[in-house]
């Protein structure tokens, strides 16, 4: 069995993160019930959930830090995340600090922040995780499903192979694993030289001329059942004329133009 390492550790904030959302929330309500009905064993119980979720929010932030340094997400959204987790902590420990101190108002000024602070976390982690898709919950049109083909914007007729026929591609079944937001695995796709360098594996994802040295290739033939397939979960999968045609393109020299 393998030793506890960081990338494991900070897969802990997968567990973590629960814990203070719903102390956040229990002590929101807690506190809306104390305003009209104040008590002492309201209090006291205000100040143990308070420190529970001091507690929970810095394991949170600290899983949630190692997770980060481990190369698997990327971009703005992952800094503004990283910001928001240490600011969730830091209003734990001043929401908890406020109450032991007696200060009512205080105390709810904080916890009102921190209230906040979550929602903004929480999203910002969701958009991470399952893309930007989540951002558009309050729309009234319907969006498609993830096993249907995503829209792309018009190419004209003469473009360049990679731009009407591979980008598409990518776009469709790879970027969300491997794109400008996430990079699972350290991989991106979304830029040639990301691709040509490979990811955590060690590995090129694509090697100019050489199909047979081509990562990505690889994986994306593999059954889908098998751990190291690609595209993972439910991405929509490529058809095999879709792979005969990326291999081509490979083959051809995987010109970014």
């Amino acid at each position: 069995m393998d030793g506890i390492t960081l990338e494991r550790l900070g897969n802990l904030h997968l567990v973590f993160l629960h814990l203070p959302i719903g102390f956040v929330v229990a002590a929101v309500l807690l506190e809306l019930w104390r305003w009209r009905r104040p008590s002492v064993e309201g209090a006291w119980l205000q100040g143990r959930l308070l420190a529970a979720n001091a507690v929970a929010s810095l394991l949170t932030a600290g899983a949630g830090l190692l997770l980060a340094s481990g190369g698997n997400y990327s971009g703005e959204v992952l800094a503004l995340h990283r910001w928001a987790g240490v600011t969730c902590a830091a209003l734990a420990i001043a929401a908890w600090m406020a109450h032991a101190r007696g200060g009512k108002w205080a105390g709810r000024v904080m916890l009102f922040a921190l209230l906040v602070a979550t929602i903004v976390a929480g999203h910002l982690g969701a958009t991470l995780t399952h893309g930007s898709a989540v951002t558009v919950w309050w729309r009234t049109e319907k969006t498609e499903s993830k096993k249907t083909t995503v829209a792309v914007h018009p190419i004209a007729a003469d473009a360049p192979v990679f731009e009407k026929e591979i980008r598409p591609l990518l776009e469709r079944s790879c970027f969300e694993c491997h794109g400008p937001l996430k990079a699972r695995g350290r991989l991106r796709l979304d830029t040639r030289e990301a691709a040509l360098a490979g990811g955590k594996s060690g590995l090129p994802a694509i090697t100019p001329g050489k199909p047979e040295a081509s990562e990505l290739l690889r994986r994306i033939k593999l059954p889908r059942d098998d751990d190291e397939a690609m595209p993972a979960g439910d991405a929509l999968e490529l058809t095999p004329a879709e792979i005969a045609r990326l291999e081509k393109w490979i083959v051809d020299g995987a010109s970014w133009r």
